[in-house]
């Protein structure tokens, strides 16, 4: 008999967490898991999950300052927890678990908090974690711990998000139409991607661009990625005035957001991830999966993926001469580079979504099993 999970998302916007999510969703039926999302929000994402053959369901919450609207949304959720056949609910973040643990509460469903971010003692961290869990699961073994100094009483795992490594995979060539389209020959290509926020540190990579065109003045500097979310305000702008400040306004190419973006990883020479406090970095994975080689900051998101020298160059954080000099020795050794692309495909095989899917679907059936 399959397992039933049910999947709950606040967001209806496509980030990181949400890829995860409908990453799991998609693979959980082939270890015997049939899953059904629940967003909270609705959004691109539904367009997206159910253009995917997803099955979803939205049962729109508002904010949480709303009680009517709070408690009209947990009812709905402990309602479809009720409909589905010994369900374990899994909350996609700490805002979900506020409605979904509630809902599991009430019906005595067995609950999961997967959790992305690296947990901080804020309001919205205590008030999920005195939420009854069963489980709770991190990107990493860092923010494993973090979580468990909140809730100390409650087991905690370690799973990385997967990333569907075969699927990357078959883009590979592709780059040589995206360098055509583009009217780009055979120079060296150094990106960024990601969506256009602050804490994902375009900035930073491109104070440290000006330094690696100073030095490999054919370098094309790519920077991928769009202000998708509608609160960024003036940062796409505030980009541009800062690449031309900087005298590499020439150099740049802003491309906006790209579906799908495998793609542009497969055309660029070097990926570089410059995200404060990065949790884990889908992105790095995906581009490694490739064979691009990639720079990251030392944080333990990018720690946990990166073999430093062998699949990956770590960097310390925040620091665009670092991430220059990195850039410069991978476009300027070709052993370094062979050496490291070799190390990156490698390590990705790691990370894929099916190992992923197979260690959530062992926590399912144990749980649906107590």
């Amino acid at each position: 008999m399959a397992a039933a999970v049910i999947l709950v998302s606040a967001s209806g916007v496509q980030g990181g967490a949400e890829r995860a999510l409908a990453g799991l969703a998609g693979a959980l039926p082939e270890h015997g898991v049939e899953a059904l999302v629940v967003l909270l929000q609705e959004g691109p994402f539904e367009e997206w999950l159910r253009e995917a053959g997803q099955t979803t369901l939205v049962v729109p919450a508002g904010r949480l300052r709303q009680p009517h609207r709070y408690a009209s949304a947990v009812r709905r959720l402990a309602a479809i927890v009720r409909d589905a056949r010994n369900p374990v609910v899994l909350s996609n973040m700490t805002k979900a678990h506020l409605y979904a643990g509630v809902a599991a509460m009430l019906c005595r469903a067995p609950s999961v908090l997967w959790q992305h971010m690296v947990p901080e003692r804020s309001a919205m961290e205590l008030a999920a974690a005195a939420i009854p869990c069963r489980t709770g699961v991190c990107s990493t073994e860092a923010a494993a711990q973090a979580q468990r100094s909140l809730t100390p009483r409650r087991p905690v795992h370690a799973i990385p998000p997967g990333t569907d490594v075969e699927r990357v995979r078959s883009f590979a060539g592709s780059g040589r139409d995206i360098r055509r389209r583009c009217g780009w020959g055979a120079e060296p290509l150094v990106g960024i991607v990601g969506r256009l926020q602050p804490w994902k540190g375009q900035e930073l990579f491109l104070e440290a661009a000006a330094a690696i065109v100073e030095r490999i003045p054919s370098v094309r500097i790519v920077v991928v990625g769009g202000a998708i979310l509608g609160w960024e305000g003036s940062y796409a702008d505030d980009l541009r005035r800062l690449a031309a400040r900087l005298g590499i306004a020439d150099h740049v190419s802003f491309v906006g957001h790209q579906d799908p973006v495998y793609p542009w990883f497969d055309a660029l020479d070097v990926v570089v991830n410059a995200s404060r406090g990065e949790p884990y970095g889908l992105v790095l994975v995906e581009a490694m999966a490739l064979g691009t080689p990639v720079v990251a900051p030392s944080d333990p998101g990018p720690r946990s993926i990166i073999e430093n020298g062998r699949s990956g160059l770590l960097v310390p954080p925040r620091s665009a001469p670092a991430i220059a000099d990195a850039v410069c020795r991978l476009l300027g050794e070709d052993a370094l580079r062979k050496t490291i692309s070799s190390g990156a495909a490698s390590r990705a095989s790691e990370l894929s979504l099916d190992r992923t899917a197979a260690r959530f679907a062992t926590l399912f059936h144990d749980l649906r099993g107590r």
